[in-house]
């Protein structure tokens, strides 16, 4: 499926949930989910390649985990992602398939979630990510042949503005992320 996606960093995590909650919106409770993402070689984000996420996701701690694999191929240009999803029964064998078929281990992204349903189609995510300072919003909306990515994107960034987020859109994954982060953060 085609999904529109628009990330930022929040400046207030309070701010942002209280502007939701003033419009009767309210975010689920939060849970944990672990991505560990898998390129193939000479993976090259821009040439729209696809990537591989083998993904843990803990709702409750109380029961077993669930397990994912989440296949995304982003479209800079046309501002969207194609994303498909399916759940995986056996975690260890699904990342030694993807092994053999060459993806080598890129990023690993530990996360606290929650998140909020605007309608059939829309999303918003708070995200707290292991070793990133401060918080993360995402918007995604799901695509229709019908819709223009362009547009939608731009919706998705006024619907930001509208609820006060100032920040502007992040281009880079999660695991980019965290990634440059540790080439930021001066050796001890």
């Amino acid at each position: 499926m085609k999904r529109s996606i628009v990330k930022v960093k929040l400046n207030s995590r309070i701010d942002f949930v209280t502007t939701l909650s003033e419009i009767n919106l309210k975010f689920g409770e939060q849970f944990w989910q672990h991505d560990r993402i898998f390129v193939p070689k000479n993976y090259n984000r821009d040439k729209s390649q696809p990537r591989l996420s083998l993904r843990t996701i803990v709702k409750n701690p109380e029961k077993d985990a669930t397990y994912a694999l989440v296949l995304r191929r982003h479209h800079g240009r046309e501002q969207f992602d194609v994303v498909n999803s399916t759940v995986v029964k056996d975690y260890t064998e699904t990342a030694h398939i993807l092994y053999q078929l060459g993806y080598e281990l890129k990023y690993e992204v530990g996360r606290h979630r929650q998140e909020l349903n605007m309608g059939e189609s829309v999303k918003i995510s708070i995200d707290k990510i292991d070793n990133l300072p401060g918080y993360y919003a995402k918007i995604e909306s799901e695509l229709t042949d019908a819709d223009d990515p362009k547009v939608v994107y731009n919706d998705l960034v006024e619907t930001f503005r509208v609820l006060k987020v100032k920040s502007k859109p992040i281009d880079m994954t999660y695991g980019e992320l965290v990634e440059s982060s540790k080439h930021d953060t001066p050796a001890s």
